[in-house]
């Protein structure tokens, strides 16, 4: 089973006439948290979405409570030991200290993956992150996964 959530509803209607749906789709802006029971999830996987956080669409937008909003209820929706692999790419390194600042604040372990570190086209960021103890985040560099 499978849960899915995105800010377009447009998306969610593509997802939603695949074959394989045994999953429900939710409508939710992910900067204002959402609730699902404490616990329920073993893990959770993201594909260029956490940067967005980090742009603030609206005057009363603050990106980091965004960030924080959203780790705070992927950390609770988890359960102990759960892990979150969230790729993305952020735009410049303020961005990237916000996320990982966000993430550690939220209770998270772990850390950042870069693929094709010295790639300006391939490379790649990944939160790799579990629920439970407190732990500053690292950086590993990958040159390439194959």
């Amino acid at each position: 089973m499978w849960e899915g959530i995105d800010i377009s509803r447009d998306m969610l209607n593509i997802a939603g006439q695949k074959e394989d749906s045994r999953g429900g789709l939710w409508q939710v802006d992910i900067g204002q948290g959402w609730k699902f029971r404490p616990g329920v999830f073993d893990g959770a996987i993201s594909i260029s979405t956490i940067q967005w956080l980090c742009v603030a669409s609206r005057k009363q937008d603050n990106p980091f409570r965004r960030c924080c909003r959203f780790f705070q209820a992927l950390y609770e929706c988890l359960n102990i030991g759960g892990r979150a692999v969230l790729q993305f790419y952020p735009d410049g390194k303020h961005q990237l200290e916000m996320i990982t600042t966000a993430a550690m604040k939220s209770g998270f372990s772990g850390g950042l993956v870069i693929d094709y570190p010295n790639s300006a086209k391939a490379k790649k960021y990944f939160l790799v992150l579990e629920a439970g103890a407190r732990r500053n985040l690292g950086i590993v560099e990958v040159t390439g996964i194959t």
